[in-house]
This record gives structure tokens, C-alpha cells and sequence, in this order.
């Protein structure tokens, strides 16, 4: 999966959270977030990887009841902000 890909799935998750709320997760949107966070490793997008494991993890401590919505959308937040700011001739790594 090429840079420009993974960015475009992460902004389609983005929106797809962003309308749904984290009230009702798809139960294989963390399993696609996995594959996500290993894909932008590959690609060399240490941030990206580091936020898209932390959305996975939140999201799977949100359907056990350990967790709350609010702390999903903080690192959807975080994800929103790191695609945006992404730039074409390379990853913004310093947030």
C-alpha cells in the first residue's frame, strides 16, 4: 500500500468515525486499523503508525466498556491532524 492509498483510507475512517460517533463500533474497524498501522510502517510513517495503534487500541477498550467515546475522538483528532497536515513531498513527522 503506497503512502497516498494509506493516507486516503485513514481520511475516509476519519470521516466514516467522525459521522458515526464511537457509540457503535464496527467490530472489524480495529482489525482494519491493525493492518493500517503495519501498512504505515512499512511506508516509514513512524506517526502515522503510532496513531492509528492508538486508535485501535482506544476502540477496542471502548467495546469492552474500559474506555469512553471521548478518548476515541481525542485520537481521531490526532489521526485528523496528522492527514491533514500531511504533505506531498513527504511526512510531517513533528506534530
Amino acid at each position: 500500500m503506497t503512502v497516498e492509498e494509506l493516507l486516503a483510507e485513514l481520511k475516509n475512517i476519519v470521516a466514516s468515525l467522525t459521522a458515526s460517533g464511537f457509540t457503535t463500533i464496527d467490530s472489524g474497524m480495529a482489525e482494519r486499523l491493525d493492518k493500517f498501522a503495519v501498512a504505515a510502517g512499512k511506508a516509514g510513517m513512524k506517526e502515522g503508525k503510532r496513531l492509528v495503534k492508538n486508535l485501535s487500541k482506544t476502540m477496542k477498550a471502548i467495546q469492552k466498556g474500559k474506555s469512553k467515546a471521548e478518548s476515541g475522538s481525542v485520537r481521531l483528532t490526532a489521526i485528523d491532524f496528522y492527514v491533514k497536515k500531511h504533505t506531498p513531498r513527504g511526512i510531517v513527522e513533528d506534530l
